[in-house]
């Protein structure tokens, strides 16, 4: 049996399969040469990440940073994004990632960003919510399954499910609390 996959080569294997004819239009006409090649691609590669890793039953729940840009890096949060949108040189931005559980709370644990080196400097994760994926029936978009089919032609079928499947087991298992009786 081969070994099971680890975060960093699914991530490996979901920045290989994104392609420009993912991204909506508006992140694809704002592309430059210069842009890393996951550049606009987080919300898929995101969703495509959580599908793999176990989605709900493992613990895992998508988080998304909405903010103000200006295009030179510079980004603004909260009231400060809502001042800077008045000005036509700022412009509204999203940014999604993936936390996975800690001790069998969902959610409340380790931070899964696919696309991060987009951003020069290190993201505001603290300004992120948590939320859902706009497909009600839990299953990957049309989008996110293509990713999720290129990403099972590298790393096969099984290798993929063996990791979900400990993603599941490990938000199982969660040890029990000793308890504690008044006498």
């Amino acid at each position: 049996m081969s070994k099971t996959p680890a975060f960093d080569e699914i991530k490996r294997a979901i920045l290989a399969s994104l392609s420009p004819d993912l991204l909506e239009k508006k992140y694809r006409e704002q592309l430059s040469p210069d842009d890393p090649p996951e550049t606009g691609h987080c919300a898929v590669a995101s969703e495509a990440f959580y599908h793999i890793a176990g989605g709900r039953k493992a613990g895992f729940i998508p988080v998304v940073c909405g903010y103000a840009a200006d295009g030179s890096g510079k980004m603004k949060f909260g009231a400060e994004k809502t001042e800077a949108l008045k000005n036509p040189a700022w412009h509204k931005e999203t940014h999604w990632w993936v936390r996975g559980p800690k001790d069998g709370k969902r959610g409340q644990g380790r931070l899964f960003d696919v696309t991060v080196r987009q951003y020069p400097d290190p993201f505001p994760y603290e300004n992120g919510h948590n939320t859902g994926f706009m497909q009600p029936q839990q299953k990957p978009s049309r989008r996110a399954q293509v990713v999720i089919d290129r990403v099972t032609e590298l790393l096969g079928a099984d290798a993929l499910r063996r990791y979900r499947d400990a993603n599941i087991a490990a938000c199982r298992a969660v040890p029990a609390k000793s308890l504690k009786f008044k006498l």
